[in-house]
């Protein structure tokens, strides 16, 4: 306790991880190969649990912020671009279609993000 208030803590990777499986196996459902969607699921969780860490040391005026992952924290551009990249380099054929269930994206809507991320990765 800090001047009579409790202290902010770094939510442990294990709740991280437990809200990003939950999220993103509520979106797919049974569209998505288990395996792969676990694999996702753990590669996002060490992203974000680390980028909260950082920034709970980096901004220690914000750690009430970074105590906790906030969903749509998972709906960051950022957060899709590893989404979509992940996909591709593990399962090439498919990345677009579970891509799309996972973003909530129809087949325009993804395609326009597509160009949208090639901007931003190439300006």
């Amino acid at each position: 306790m800090i001047f009579g208030k409790p202290e902010n803590k770094l939510e442990s990777k294990d709740k991280f991880r437990e809200k990003i499986e939950y999220y993103f196996t509520e979106i797919a459902g049974s569209q998505i190969p288990t395996e792969l969607l676990h694999e996702l699921i753990d590669k996002i969780t060490n992203t974000q649990y680390d980028n909260y860490k950082r920034f709970w040391n980096q901004y220690p005026k914000s750690r009430k912020r970074y105590s906790k992952l906030k969903i749509e924290d998972l709906e960051h551009p950022f957060t899709r671009y590893e989404l979509t990249d992940f996909l591709k380099k593990r399962d090439f054929e498919n990345y677009k279609k579970y891509s799309m269930i996972l973003l909530k994206m129809t087949e325009n809507e993804f395609s326009d993000y597509e160009i949208r991320k090639h901007q931003y990765e190439t300006k």
